[in-house]
């Protein structure tokens, strides 16, 4: 059984489950299905378990509700960088010899077949842990916490497809003119995240502890927090 740092770290995942169970009847075929795979099969749920309350353990620290917002909007930048490739390959539908050639490079020490069941592992986990983020983030009623990273998102979505290009292309000169654009997205995801860190939480928003219990008694609505 995993051991939890504090009765708050335990009720931040019993929430994350329950925004799993939730999840599993998703409208979305894609999301309904990959938190399914991790709720039934018995070493991906636990695999999911043990990392995601990794990820919870800088929130259940934290007795302020700044500070515990804060630590779930570097949580969800930490899941946007998880799921980047398999996101990646899905939406440019990568295939093929392209596909092999990333692998390639970012998993240079695995066979082929080993570093796509690796990195599908963990965009699935990543998307488990982002639904459950997402949903913590609605208990404690912060929707800049959810908007935020969207921006950031976006952002790290063009810069990442940018770096696939390079990654995958023999062209020096075309190189050369995107990792100059490169740069400059990197800069703006630097600003970004650092807007993020330092914009207050919102007026409204209140510690884990008070609107988890909230929540549980039907007092406090929680908002609709199944996500593509």
């Amino acid at each position: 059984m995993l051991k939890y740092s504090s009765r708050r770290h335990k009720k931040l995942m019993g929430e994350s489950e329950y925004a799993l169970q939730g999840a599993s009847d998703s409208s979305s075929s894609r999301i309904s299905r990959i938190v399914n795979t991790v709720l039934q099969d018995n070493q991906a749920y636990k695999m999911w378990e043990s990392r995601h309350a990794d990820l919870l353990l800088p929130v259940a620290e934290h007795n302020n509700r700044k500070h515990q917002i804060l630590a779930l909007r570097n949580t969800k930048i930490r899941l946007v960088h998880q799921r980047a490739l398999f996101k990646y390959l899905r939406e440019n539908e990568v295939r093929g010899e392209q596909r092999r050639q990333l692998f390639r490079v970012l998993h240079s020490t695995l066979d082929y077949p080993d570093a796509v069941r690796k990195e599908h592992r963990q965009y699935m986990l990543a998307v488990s842990s982002r639904i459950s983020a997402d949903h913590l983030i609605d208990v404690m009623h912060d929707p800049k916490s959810k908007n935020l990273p969207h921006d950031y998102e976006r952002l790290y979505t063009r810069y990442f497809e940018m770096q696939c290009y390079v990654m995958g292309t023999g062209d020096s000169d075309c190189i050369a003119l995107v990792r100059s654009t490169m740069a400059d997205a990197r800069d703006q995801l630097r600003r970004l995240r650092r807007h993020i860190e330092a914009e207050p939480v919102d007026s409204d928003c209140a510690d884990f502890d008070r609107q988890e219990v909230l929540a549980r008694s039907g007092r406090y609505p929680v908002l609709d927090y199944m996500v593509g």
